[in-house]
C-alpha cells in the first residue's frame, strides 16, 4: 500500500511540475525557434542567369552572387521537387512535381501557374520546361504537352496526347521522344509527328542536347551517347574508348560531353574523333564528378557521393569547398557519447565544438558485400578501447586506427534473399554491452539479433529471435531492448525473450521515458507499453491520423514528427490522451499548404528503419529527407540545460576540475556504476574508471597533453563529455 501511495504521489508531483512548466513554456515559445544545421551534403544542379548562380533541388532554392563560393537559401520549396528552371525577362518559371510555378521576386515566393493545364495534370510530375528562341515555353505532364506564349501565365494543350521526355530545338524543328519513339514538331510544339528512325532502340533516354548542328542523347543505362546529324532520323552509337558499367547522366558543360564509368571515373567525348578518353577530372581523382560550369569554374566534387558542393578552376587538379547548402537525406540520428547523422553518403559526427557536423566515415566507400555499390551507413558505435564499428548493407566494418582504414566482417551474419535486394548482409543497428575486453557486440539484422564476443570476427544468432527483423536497440533503466517486427528484452547475457505479443511489419522509431516504451510505426499513431510488460502496446490516441515517422522522449515528454508537423505529448496523460493534448511545436520549420490548405512538412517523412529524432546536448534533434538536421533547445519546454547532471545535459565548461591539472582531477558524485572514459589525442582509451565512492581521478600515469573524456551513467546515457589538459 505504501508503494502504491508513493507511485501516486510521484505522479501528482509530476503533473504539478508539468503545469508549472506549461506556464513557463507558453511564455518561452514565442521566442522558440528551430535551427537548421548540417551536414552540408546532397545533390544539386546549377543554373545561371545574369551572372547569378542558382541551385535547383527537391528542397530549397539557393543562389550565389560570388561565382558559387557562398550560397544562401532564397526560399524553401517544401513539398515540391524543382525539376527544371528557365528565366524570362521578369520571372523565373519552374517545372515541378506539382505542376508549373513562377516567381517575380528572385525566387523568394512561388505562385502556381497552371491556368490552362487540366486539373488532373496540374498535380502530376512536370519533368522539364524549355524556352524556344521565340520565347515560347514548352512543358509536359505524363499525359499531355503544353505551350505558353505569355511568360507562363497560361498554357495551351498541344494536339499530342503523350509524355515528352525532353526537347531540343534544331535549325528547323523541335525533336523529342515520348519514351516509345522519336517525335518532331515543325510548328513550335503545337503538333507532333513520329519519326521513322534507324540505329536506335532506346527511346527512354532523358539527356538531350543540340550542339554543332547535331543531336546528342544519353542517360542512365547507356554507356556512351547517340548522335544524329539529320534531325533525328538516323542515329549512331558513339562508345569507342568506353568499357565497363555506365554511371550517371550524360553531362554537357563548357561545350564538352562527359559520362561516368563505374570505378573508372569521368570520360569526355571528342566530337572530332568520335571517341571517349579519360578526362582530366578522373586523372586527378576517379571519384570526381561535375554538375555545373560557369565563368571558369566547374561545380561538383571529388566524390560521386559528396559531402558538399565544391568547385575547381583547374579541371579537377584542386577543389575548394563552397558554403551554405544543407540538403542531406538523413537515414538516422544516433546519440550516445556523440551525435551521428547517418545517410546514403555515410556518417557524420557532431564535432567537439558542438557547432557543425564533420564526416566520420570514408568518402565514397562501397560497404556492399557484392558488386552493387552501397555507400550508406546505418549505425556507428565505438568500443571502449577505441575500435569503431559501422553497421552497413555489407555487415559490420571496423577500424582499429581511429577510422584511417576499415575491414569488413559478416562471418555468421544472415544472407538476405529478399527479391530484388542488394543488401546482402544488412545490419540495421548495433549495441556494445560492457567494457573492453569483456564486452559483447549485438547487431540487429533481417533475421534476428546476432552477437560477437571476438571483436566482430564471428557472429552467432540469438536463437529466440530467429525469423524476426530486428532494427533498433534501446537501453532503458539498465535493461536492453531491441525492436523490429517484434520487441525483445535481454534477460541475461545472451538470452532474449519476447516483450509482450506486439508484432508489426517494422518500426520507424524507438524511445523510452517515464516507465514506458514508445514505438513509431508506418501509418500508425505512436504505440506505447509500460516496461512492466503487463499490457501490450497500444495507440497513444484513438481515431485515424496522428501518424508518426520518428519518436524521442525525455523526462515526462514524448516527441514525434510526421508530415503534419512536430508534436510533444505529456506522458502523465497517457491512457486518457485527447487530440488537444498533441501540442504542435513545428513553429518556424519550413512548410507549404496542400490543396486542402493544410500545412505540410514533406521532408519529415519516414526514414526507413532508422529513428530520425534524438535528444542530445540539451537539444531535440530532427533528421530530415533532404534538409539535413534541425535542433531546438529543451529550454523551450521548460528545462534548463545547466540543471541536473542526471538530465543528460552538458555544461559548456565540463564537470571535471581543476582544468588544467598536473596530478588529479575531481568529478562530481554520481550514481554507483557511472563510468569515466579518458582518451588521448588520437582517440585511444588511456583510462577507464567506474564510480563507486571516490570521485578523485589520479592522472600521474598520463603524459602531459590534451585529453577528451566522457561520463556515462549505468544506462549508458551520456552525462558529460569534454576536454581537459594534463600539465
Amino acid at each position: 500500500m505504501k508503494n502504491l501511495y508513493s507511485q501516486s504521489s510521484k505522479k501528482i508531483e509530476r503533473i504539478a511540475l508539468f503545469l508549472t512548466l506549461l506556464i513557463l513554456t507558453i511564455s518561452l515559445q514565442s521566442k522558440a525557434a528551430w535551427t537548421q544545421t548540417g551536414p552540408d551534403a546532397g545533390f544539386i544542379s546549377i543554373k545561371e542567369n545574369n551572372g547569378i548562380l542558382y541551385s535547383t533541388n527537391a528542397i530549397g532554392f539557393y543562389k550565389s552572387t560570388d561565382n558559387g563560393l557562398n550560397w544562401n537559401r532564397v526560399s524553401t520549396f517544401t513539398g515540391f521537387t524543382m525539376n527544371d528552371l528557365v528565366f524570362t525577362t521578369n520571372r523565373m518559371i519552374a517545372s515541378t512535381n506539382k505542376g508549373i510555378f513562377y516567381s517575380i521576386d528572385g525566387g523568394v515566393n512561388w505562385v502556381s501557374s497552371n491556368q490552362g493545364i487540366s486539373s488532373s495534370d496540374s498535380l502530376l510530375q512536370f519533368s522539364f520546361i524549355y524556352k524556344l528562341s521565340s520565347n515560347r515555353l514548352i512543358t509536359s505532364s505524363p499525359t499531355k504537352s503544353y505551350y505558353s506564349d505569355n511568360n507562363g501565365q497560361s498554357w495551351t494543350a498541344s494536339s499530342y496526347n503523350g509524355n515528352l521526355v525532353k526537347i531540343v530545338q534544331t535549325t528547323s524543328d523541335l525533336i523529342s521522344t515520348d519514351g516509345t519513339a522519336v517525335i518532331k514538331s515543325n510548328d513550335s510544339g503545337i503538333s507532333w509527328q513520329t519519326i521513322v528512325t534507324n540505329g536506335i532502340s532506346n527511346f527512354a533516354l532523358t539527356d538531350w542536347f543540340y550542339h554543332n548542328n547535331k543531336i546528342y542523347i544519353g542517360g542512365n543505362g547507356l554507356l556512351g551517347l547517340y548522335e544524329s546529324s539529320d534531325n533525328g532520323q538516323n542515329w549512331t552509337l558513339r562508345n569507342s574508348g568506353l568499357t565497363g558499367i555506365d554511371y550517371g547522366k550524360l553531362i554537357f558543360l563548357n561545350n564538352t560531353f562527359y559520362k561516368g564509368v563505374y570505378q573508372q571515373g569521368l570520360y569526355e567525348f571528342n566530337t572530332s574523333t568520335n571517341s571517349w578518353s579519360l578526362s582530366s577530372f578522373a586523372q586527378n581523382n576517379i571519384n570526381a564528378y561535375i554538375s555545373g560550369y560557369y565563368n571558369g569554374r566547374y561545380f561538383g566534387g571529388v566524390t560521386l557521393l559528396h559531402d558538399d558542393l565544391m568547385f575547381s578552376a583547374n579541371n579537377g587538379q584542386t577543389w575548394q569547398n563552397t558554403n551554405g547548402i544543407k540538403i542531406m537525406n538523413v537515414r538516422k540520428l544516433s546519440a550516445s557519447n556523440n551525435l551521428y547523422t547517418l545517410g546514403d553518403l555515410g556518417g557524420f559526427i557532431y564535432d567537439s565544438t558542438q557547432t557543425q557536423f564533420n564526416r566520420t566515415t570514408p568518402s565514397n566507400q562501397n560497404y556492399s558485400a557484392n558488386t552493387y555499390a552501397q555507400y550508406g551507413v546505418n549505425d556507428i558505435k565505438k568500443r571502449s578501447n577505441g575500435t569503431i564499428y559501422l553497421a552497413t548493407a555489407g555487415g559490420v566494418w571496423k577500424s582499429i586506427n581511429n577510422g584511417a582504414s576499415y575491414t569488413q566482417s559478416y562471418n555468421g551474419l544472415p544472407f538476405s534473399t529478399s527479391p530484388g535486394t542488394n543488401n546482402t548482409y544488412t545490419v540495421y543497428d548495433m549495441f556494445v554491452s560492457g567494457t573492453f575486453p569483456n564486452d559483447t557486440l549485438f547487431v540487429g539484422t533481417t533475421n534476428g539479433i546476432y552477437y560477437s564476443t571476438d571483436d566482430a570476427q564471428t557472429f552467432n544468432q540469438i536463437t529466440s529471435t530467429n525469423g524476426v527483423a530486428m532494427q533498433q536497440f534501446l537501453k532503458y533503466n539498465g535493461v536492453l531492448y531491441c525492436a523490429g517486427t517484434k520487441v525483445f528484452k535481454r534477460t541475461s547475457p545472451n538470452n532474449w525473450t519476447q516483450f509482450t505479443t506486439f508484432a508489426s511489419t517494422g518500426i520507424l522509431g524507438f524511445a523510452a521515458t517515464d516507465g514506458y516504451l514508445f514505438l513509431a510505426l508506418a501509418n500508425s499513431p505512436i504505440k506505447y507499453a509500460p516496461i512492466t510488460g503487463l499490457s501490450n502496446f497500444s495507440n497513444i490516441i484513438t481515431g485515424t491520423g496522428n501518424f508518426a515517422n520518428a519518436v524521442a522522449a525525455y523526462d515526462t515528454l514524448m516527441f514525434f514528427f510526421s508530415t503534419a508537423g512536430v508534436y510533444k505529448v505529456n506522458t502523465t496523460l497517457l491512457g486518457n490522451l485527447q487530440q488537444s493534448d498533441l501540442v504542435q511545436i513545428a513553429d518556424n520549420l519550413p512548410f507549404y499548404f496542400n490543396p486542402g490548405n493544410v500545412k505540410q512538412f514533406s521532408y519529415l517523412q519516414n526514414g526507413l528503419v532508422g529513428n530520425r529524432m534524438a535528444i542530445f546536448y540539451g537539444k531535440l534533434w530532427l533528421g530530415t529527407n533532404g534538409m539535413s538536421t534541425f535542433y531546438r533547445s529543451l529550454n523551450d519546454f521548460g528545462y534548463s540545460i545547466t540543471v541536473g547532471i542526471k538530465d543528460n545535459l552538458k555544461k559548456e565548461e565540463g564537470l571535471l576540475y581543476p582544468n588544467p591539472s598536473n596530478d588529479k582531477i575531481t568529478m562530481p558524485s554520481f550514481t554507483t556504476g557511472s563510468q569515466l572514459t579518458i582518451c588521448n589525442s588520437v582517440g585511444q582509451i588511456v583510462l577507464n574508471m567506474t564510480y563507486t565512492n571516490s570521485n578523485i581521478v589520479d592522472l600521474n600515469k598520463l603524459n602531459a597533453g590534451l585529453y577528451t573524456y566522457s561520463i556515462m551513467d549505468n544506462n549508458q546515457n551520456i552525462i558529460d563529455n569534454g576536454k581537459f589538459i594534463k600539465e
